[in-house]
This record gives structure tokens, sequence and C-alpha cells, in this order.
């Protein structure tokens, strides 16, 4: 097979022919060979085209949904209306309104979803069925807090949960990170000097010296623009973690970046890449360019700026794959392996190594909280929406429309009988003439107003009826939003149970993103820490038991079997809810004389005012002298 039909071969997803493996040259070392390195090049470039050729599919549609929930307007449109406003001095003139109804519903139901799965701590439920793992299921959850509050987790759990209502998908990537950066230490003199100030504890002669020390190690989670998300077209989305032969996920970053990371040991070869246009990578084409920054009048992805601009543009292409070692020269290998690649441009393999990982996914978290199941691609909540929108904008701007027609007053008149300018007049309280061949006529002859009927009194109750129909489709009722029926006062017990009778829609829905997201970023965070992490933390523990302070976790303290549980999908107990059921509790204990035997009322006392909001209670406490013992001779009678 000569060179030309091997890459036929591979443009059409074969595999490779098998390549004489050099056991004792490093893989990234051998790809300074322009022919292999073209080879395997060839082998990912094949699957990543073909997940992009399925994937530009969607991008019509998600495009669409974009702009309905940015309740679009055309922006040189708007920009004339202001242009006009600051030029006349005066009000713009009406525009037609996009109902922005699927923003409103999207935002519900994020909210809800971000308050489900982050509203407690710990935010990650680990559990063991080993008695020798509980302790250590215990630690995992609070070293996985840990590393989601020092990561800033929440935002990308947000960005996470809107997608999937946006697009119908949503992605979650999940690496092990190790960041080296220039810290500042002080190191005392040398010699006796130095010797003498530790010893007394003086710092007063010590120099401040820079040094590259390990600052984080830990995971670093991002949520994968689903424009730049290309899996295995061959399972379903939500199983490619599992199921899929590859995934790959797409950035664009500055070259800065890639030099930062070639100088930690993470790429190589950056010097080869040569920067390219968008147009010549085949990006921001029209078919799969977002419409995230149409109203603003950005782009839908930051880096284009920098391509507009003429600055070095670089589309790093990163992504896992199975693969047999020795089919592709890489390793001895007949089995089956992960490995992550990554590629600059479409043109240079940078990264190429095992995936160091014991969790058997890829490293991603994948969720389609609308699933029909078993397809490639699901809708969102904007596809089933967005018609109801569009109705819902209709029947508005028709009834303004109608309005605004029966406002303009128009009128019939006789040109022969008046002075039309002054008919034309727009100010108020305006006189009009008559001519003189009129003086004398019966002036209601002169001018007439035309009655103009609305026929549009009835669309608002037909508005409200789409709504309801939406809110039918979507789940998300008034109680869910925090608006509140008619009908005087209600109790907050009354509030919380409306809430939680029309959130069983959102609690499956997100029990769903549970069982086929959240528990796989869960499994991989905690896989990772376990295998890998080499230092100890120091975390803040948690409920009654971090009342003693923070507590030490090392690699030791974390490991063991675990599982782990779905959510439930339930709002966390609110604190007001929480500190009323523990006023409750402390006024029983407090009451009855064995509950006093057997629980410690200052301790339940103390936690219910930390549930109030009072951290510093503790100040309070009257320090009580011990009682001298029967015993002890008074100091005065010792001879």
């Amino acid at each position: 097979m000569d060179q030309q039909d091997l890459f036929l071969g591979l443009e059409r997803g074969a595999p490779m022919p098998p390549v004489a493996t050099q056991t004792d040259v490093p893989v990234m070392d051998r790809l300074a060979d322009k022919q292999y390195h073209d080879k395997l090049l060839q082998y990912f470039s094949a699957r990543l085209r073909a997940s992009e050729e399925r994937m530009k599919v969607f991008h019509s549609r998600w495009r669409a949904n974009e702009l309905k929930m940015q309740a679009y307007i055309d922006l040189p449109d708007y920009e004339r209306i202001l242009e006009q406003m600051n030029k006349d001095k005066k009000p713009p003139s009406p525009v037609s309104i996009t109902f922005p109804y699927a923003y409103a519903n999207a935002w519900t139901i994020v909210t809800y979803h971000l308050h489900t799965f982050c509203g407690r701590k710990p935010m990650f439920q680990v559990a063991s069925s080993k008695k020798e793992s509980v302790r250590a299921a215990l630690n995992q959850e609070r070293l996985l807090q840990w590393n989601a509050d020092t990561t800033r987790l929440v935002r990308w759990l947000f960005q996470f949960f809107m997608d999937g209502q946006v697009y119908g998908v949503s992605v979650l990537r999940t690496l092990w990170k190790r960041k080296m950066a220039k810290r500042s230490i002080l190191v005392p003199p040398s010699g006796l000097p130095g010797l003498i100030a530790r010893i007394k504890g003086d710092q007063s002669g010590y120099q401040r010296q820079q040094v590259n020390k390990l600052v984080f190690e830990g995971n670093e989670v991002e949520a994968v623009d689903p424009f730049m998300f290309f899996p295995d077209p061959n399972v379903p989305m939500d199983q490619v973690a599992r199921k899929g032969e590859y995934v790959f996920w797409r950035a664009f970053v500055g070259k800065h970046e890639l030099l930062s990371a070639q100088a930690q040991g993470q790429i190589r070869y950056i010097e080869k890449v040569t920067p390219l246009s968008p147009s010549a990578i085949g990006w921001n084409s029209g078919n799969n360019e977002s419409a995230r920054g149409r109203w603003t009048g950005g782009d839908g992805v930051a880096a284009m700026s920098n391509s507009h601009a003429g600055l070095p543009y670089y589309q790093f292409d990163q992504g896992s794959c199975i693969i047999i070692p020795k089919e592709l020269g890489l390793g001895p290998s007949t089995f089956p392996e992960r490995w992550l690649i990554g590629i600059v441009n479409k043109q240079q393999i940078v990264q190429l190594e095992p995936l160091d990982a014991e969790f058997d996914m890829h490293p991603v978290a994948v969720s389609e909280p609308n699933t029909f199941g078993y397809g490639f691609g699901q809708p969102g909540l904007v596809d089933f929406v967005g018609p109801i929108q569009d109705t819902l904008s209709w029947l508005l701007n028709s009834h303004i429309h109608n309005v605004r027609a029966a406002l303009n007053n128009s009128f019939i008149y006789d040109p022969s009988m008046i002075e039309q300018q002054d008919l034309k007049n727009p100010e108020p309280g305006k006189l009009i003439r008559l001519k003189r061949s009129a003086i004398g006529q019966d002036v209601r002859q002169a001018v007439m107003q035309l009655q103009i009927q609305d026929v549009t009194q009835g669309h608002f109750g037909a508005l409200q009826i789409f709504q309801r129909v939406a809110d039918t489709i979507t789940g998300v009722g008034d109680n869910i939003r925090g608006l509140q029926d008619p009908g005087g006062r209600k109790t907050a017990t009354e509030v919380r149970t409306s809430i939680e009778a029309g959130s069983s829609r959102l609690a499956a829905q997100a029990r769903l993103i549970s069982a086929n997201g959240i528990t796989d970023l869960t499994e991989q965070m905690s896989l990772n820490l376990q295998s890998k992490l080499s230092q100890e933390v120091y975390v803040s523990v948690l409920g009654q038991s971090g009342l003693d302070g923070p507590s030490v976790i090392g690699p030791a303290d974390i490991m063991g079997d675990f599982y782990f549980p779905t959510h439930d999908g339930t709002l966390p107990l609110d604190r007001v809810a929480l500190l009323e059921i523990w006023k409750e509790i402390l006024m029983g204990v407090a009451q009855d004389p064995e509950l006093r035997s057997q629980f410690s009322v200052p301790k339940i006392f103390e936690w219910v005012a930390k549930l109030g909001g009072a951290e510093n209670i503790e100040s309070f406490k009257v320090q009580v002298a011990p009682e001298p013992s029967a015993d002890a001779v008074p100091v005065g009678m010792m001879s």
C-alpha cells in the first residue's frame, strides 16, 4: 500500500496498518520523524473530521435558539432607532418586541438546578459499601468540595446547566492539573547569624526570595462549548464518555498559553506550528458560527477578535481516543487503551500520551436533559418553546400595532374647505382655519375622523393561554418562578409546600442530569484525587464536626472503593426552615430530662446559633474556674 492509498483509507476512518514500534524511543521524540507524524496526524484527523461533519447538522438550529434566547432585534435597525432618538431629542418609535419567554424559563430551570446541586455542602456525594472505606468516602467529599471551591467550579456548572436547555447537550471536561508558579519565601541568613535567628524566632534579618513551587494540584474542570464538541457519532452523546471510541474538544488560545504549557512539559513542537486565519482552518465560515454574540455586536467566540485584528491565531484540538498502541507503533500493547491527543491548527501533534486515569471513560461528562434516548443529538428547551415564543411575540406586537393605528387619528377632509397645513400640525390644541369659500357652511362636512375598531382586544387572553401551554411543556409555573397567587398573605410553610409541589418535573430532570452527567464528573474527579494527589490538604470540615476546625486530608486518607449515588433532584432545605427545625429540637432536649442525659444542650445551642448567623457565639462563653478539691491545702497554711 503506497502513501496515497494509506491516506485515503485513513480519510474513511479505516485503521492504520501496523507500524514498527521503537520501545527505546519516547513517543514524543518519534514525532520528530515527519513521515511517522503525518501518518498519526491523518489517523486522528480522520476521526475528528467525521465528527465535525456530523455536528454541523445541529449548528443552524443552535443559532436559531441563541437568537430566541437573546430576544434578538436586528442591530442595524436598533442603531438607527437610537440615532434617531439622539438626533430628534424624542423617544424612539416603537419596534417589534420579541417576547423573552425562552430566556425567562431557561433561567428559572437553571436556577433550580444550580441551587439543587450547589446549594448544599459538600456538593458531591461519595459512598462506600465497605466498612473500611466509609471514612475515606467522607474525606473524598470534603476534598472534592475543596477542589470545587478552589477552581470556582460553580461557574462551569452554571454553563453546563444552561447549555443543556439551549442546545440540548451540555459537556464538562475533566483533566488533572499541577500548577507551578513563582512564590516569595523568607530565607534566613547563612551561617551562625541564621542559626541564632532561627533559634530566637527573629525574622527581621530574613531575605525575601522567589522560588518555583507547586501552588495547585487537583482537577481542572471546564464547560465545553457545544459548537466545539466533537464526539464519536456512533453512540448517543450522553454515552460517549463510556462507549465512544473517541471524543474531541476545541479551544482557541494565544501563543503565550501554548508556550507556557510547553515550558511545563505538557506539550511540544509549538515552534513547528504556523498561525492560520479562521477561513484557512474552516472556522467562522457561517455553518459553524455561533450567534450568541449577535445582540451585542461581538463574536460567538472571544478568540475571533484576535483573528479580526490580524494577531496570531491558534486552534487547539484536544481529545481522548481508544487505540491499540501496537497498531500505531506507540507501544507493544495489543489491548485497547485511551490516549490523550493534542493537535494545533490541524497541522501538528503537540501532545500524545496515555490517559493516566483510573476511571474507565473519556474525561468528559455529557448530559442531555431533554433526551428521547438512543439517538445522536437531542432537542433543548428552546426547541420546544421557540414556536410558542414566536406566537406570543406576534400576539403582543399585533395588539401594539393595532392600538397605534387607533391612536393615529385618521381623517377624511375636504381640501377646498380647510387649510391643510393646520390639519397636519402635530402640536396639541391646534386651530384649523376654514377657507373663504367654506365660510357659513356646516364645518362637520369639512373633516371626519375614521372610526378604527381594535380587533386585537382578545390577544391578551390568548397570550395567557399560550403561556400556560408553554408552562405545561417546560414544567415551570409561577410557584417555581417565585410568583405567588393573589389571595392574602401566606406562611413560609405554605410557600415552601407550593414550591415543592410544583418542582417535581424539575426534580425528575435534575435526577437525569445527575445520572448521566454529575455522577460521571464526581467519579472522574474522585479517582483523579485518589490516584494523583501527592500532598496533604487542609480542608474545612462541614457540619456539626466542623466546630472543631479544619482537617488535614492526605493521599492515604482517601483510598478505598467507592460508588457515586444519584442525586434525588430535590432542593436542599433553606436555612430558615432548617433553623426552625433545630429550634424545636433544642426546646425538646432542654425540656426532657431523659434527652438531656443523652444530648448536649450547649452544643445544640451553639449549632442553632451558627445556623442563625451568630458565627462568634463562642466568644461569649463564661470561663468557669474549676472547684478546688477537698484534699487541697490553702496556700497560707503551708509550712
